[in-house]
């Protein structure tokens, strides 16, 4: 991944931001020249990087990685907390597998922009400056030297990447004492079994307000030739994934759970939005159906009451249709019912679906024996027999007054 927006150290105190190259802003805090951007790669400085080059044996590439943070271990770089260790391999012989290492074992406050699109290294970006930026087969080292942060920073490549960074202690004014401090740092490298007798064929010096005396005084002290060049900054650069500090990474896994939580919500609201629409139409149905149905029972009305009418008509000449429902037929089951001697029939009434019978019995015993009898008779099977306590007369004779309904009449009629 690339992009071409930049957040560099400026040369003096505070930040530059850079938009192909071009310098578009400049602040003193990295996030005030950030903003509100999520795609800006952050370069970090030589005072937050270390950087070596280390020849691992031959080894499978699963145990690089381990073998790595070892050479890190041992040169004491983890720092405090557990450091961010960037690398890229270089070369591969029998000898073993040569890799450029980056350390940044305790970023400060002021590098760290959670929001950043991805990090990288001011030694990185300066890599253009040397040999076209190309790699090839041959152990061709070079060094560049640039100011940054109000210092100046020297950094050594070797095809391309660099292998040694360094802050430098002098000052462009003291051009001797310079190139004495670099001169020095180069034959300290010599004894790294990386380098061992190979030298920068040239420094690359991107100062513009060197003066043309300090200028060739550099020159003059220096071992190696020296070349100036405009400091220039490419239109893009790699993010380096390993360099993310974990505020950059916490920030984008809160982020992509929000949009996870977001999109479930959205997901939820559309749902529930469909499922009220639908229930919403759906009631709106079935009120007019209810609507339809409700106009319908209302113009069916005035026939459902003609048709109840004519029920009850036809109920009241029913019994006129039914011979069970004589009066003289109910009459002659009723007396073919009674005992023999004993009970005497008063009164006798008939609607057809009622009988009521008065009469007198000899003692209440009869009178019972009489309603069960009638109970039970097959003519009389659907009607409902019962009869009130019998009252008792001077002469111990029992008056009693029997009541028949239709079963299905209930007790309406």
């Amino acid at each position: 991944m690339s992009s071409s927006i930049l957040a560099i150290p400026s040369a003096d105190q505070g930040w530059t931001l850079l938009s192909g190259g071009r310098e578009i802003d400049h602040q003193a805090e990295l996030r005030a020249v950030a903003g509100d951007r999520r795609d800006v790669i952050v370069a970090l400085p030589v005072s937050a990087v270390s950087t070596f080059a280390t020849l691992l044996p031959p080894a499978d590439p699963s145990l690089q990685q381990d073998m790595i943070l070892a050479q890190v271990d041992k040169r004491g770089l983890s720092g405090r907390g557990t450091p961010l260790i960037d690398y890229d391999q270089l070369d591969h012989d029998d000898s073993g597998d040569l890799f450029s290492v980056r350390v940044a074992p305790d970023l400060s406050t002021a590098s760290i922009l959670p929001t950043a699109g991805g990090y990288t290294t001011t030694a990185l970006l300066h890599a253009d400056h040397v040999t076209g930026g190309q790699k090839n087969s041959q152990r061709n080292l070079s060094a560049v030297v640039w100011k940054e942060q109000g210092r100046l920073a020297l950094a050594i490549f070797l095809n391309a990447r660099p292998i040694h960074t360094q802050v430098l202690s002098s000052s462009p004014e003291t051009a001797k004492d310079l190139a004495t401090e670099i001169n020095l740092i180069f034959l300290g490298l010599k004894g790294e079994s990386v380098i061992g007798d190979y030298t920068p064929t040239e420094l690359v010096l991107l100062l513009n307000d060197l003066s043309e005396a300090s200028l060739s005084a550099f020159r003059e002290k220096m071992s190696i030739p020296v070349r100036t060049a405009t400091p220039r900054f490419p239109s893009g650069a790699e993010v380096r994934v390993r360099l993310l500090p974990p505020e950059v990474t916490a920030f984008r896994h809160r982020r992509r759970a929000l949009f996870r939580n977001l999109t479930i919500a959205i997901l939820v609201l559309i749902t529930y939005t469909l499922l009220g629409t639908w229930v919403w139409k759906k009631s709106r149905m079935t009120q007019h159906r209810i609507e339809m149905l409700e106009r319908s029972v209302a113009l069916a009305e005035p026939d459902v009451e003609r048709i109840r009418q004519a029920e009850q008509r036809w109920q009241a000449l029913q019994p006129s249709f039914d011979k069970s429902l004589f009066p003289v037929v109910q009459l002659s089951r009723l007396t073919s019912a009674l005992p023999g001697s004993g009970v005497v029939i008063r009164e006798y009434r008939t609607s057809g679906r009622d009988i009521r019978v008065r009469g007198q019995a000899r003692d209440v015993q009869l009178a019972n024996q009489l309603v069960e009898d009638l109970r039970n008779m097959e003519a009389f099977r659907s009607y409902e027999w019962s009869m009130p306590n019998p009252r008792m007369e001077k002469n111990n004779t029992a008056t009693f007054e029997i009541v028949g309904k239709l079963k299905h009449e209930g007790t309406e009629q």
